[in-house]
C-alpha cells in the first residue's frame, strides 16, 4: 500500500507538489461535511443549501482565496491543513480521497486502516462545524485494528474546544492516543506540527 500511495499522490490531480519529504506520509482525517445541514422550509432552498461542492471545487476556491458560505468549511479546513503541511513543513500530507482508490475495490474503513499502516503519522481533526459521526466510527475502527502501542503513538486526535462525542472521549482512555483541543487554525496547525516532530 505504501508504494501505491506514493505513486498515486505523485500523480494526483488534487495536489500541488510542494512536499519535499515524499516518504513522510501524513494521513489527514476528519469530517468532509459540516453539521447540521442548513434548515429551511423551502424544498428548493434546502436542496441548494445541502448540496456539497466537490473536492475539485473546494480546492479551486481555496487557491483563489474564495472561502465563503458556499464552501463546506469542514472539508475546506482539511484541504487547507493539507496544503500548509505540504508547503510549509514538506511532509507528504494527504486526504483519503487524494489517492482516488475506488470504493468498490476497497471500502472506506479498510482504506483508513491501510492508509494508517502505510503512513508515518495519522492525524484526526474534528472541527466544531464538522459532522463527527463518521470520524468517531473511523477513528474507532482504525485504533481497534492496532494493538501495538508504538503504532498508536503515531496517531493523534485534535478536536475543537467545544466538540463533544463519546467515541472521541474514548480515544484517549481506551487506546491512549494523543488528544488535544484547539481554538483557532493557528493552534491546530502548531499542534499538528508538534505531533509530526514527535513522531519523526
Amino acid at each position: 500500500m505504501r508504494d501505491r500511495l506514493l505513486e498515486a499522490l505523485d500523480e494526483s490531480e488534487y495536489l500541488t507538489h510542494e512536499a519535499s519529504k515524499r516518504g513522510f506520509l501524513v494521513y489527514l482525517m476528519g469530517p468532509y461535511k459540516s453539521y447540521p445541514p442548513y434548515e429551511t422550509p423551502n424544498p428548493e432552498e434546502a436542496a441548494v443549501a445541502t448540496t456539497r461542492p466537490t473536492l475539485d471545487e473546494i480546492d479551486h476556491r481555496i487557491r483563489e482565496g474564495r472561502l465563503d458560505l458556499a464552501v463546506d468549511e469542514a472539508l475546506a479546513l482539511l484541504v487547507q491543513i493539507r496544503r500548509d503541511l505540504r508547503k510549509n513543513t514538506g511532509v507528504n500530507a494527504f486526504l483519503a480521497t487524494d489517492p482516488q482508490i475506488p470504493l468498490h475495490e476497497m471500502d472506506a474503513a479498510t482504506q483508513s486502516i491501510h492508509y494508517t499502516e502505510a503512513a508515518v503519522a495519522t492525524v484526526f481533526v474534528a472541527p466544531a462545524m464538522g459532522d463527527t459521526l463518521g470520524v468517531g466510527i473511523e477513528i474507532g475502527s482504525v485504533c481497534e485494528h492496532f494493538d501495538d502501542p508504538k503504532r498508536l503513538s503515531d496517531v493523534a486526535f485534535f478536536g475543537e474546544a467545544n466538540v463533544e462525542s463519546s467515541m472521541i472521549d474514548a480515544v484517549s482512555s481506551r487506546w491512549h492516543v494523543t488528544t488535544d483541543d484547539f481554538r483557532s487554525y493557528d493552534d491546530l496547525f502548531r499542534a499538528v506540527r508538534a505531533h509530526l516532530r514527535a513522531v519523526a
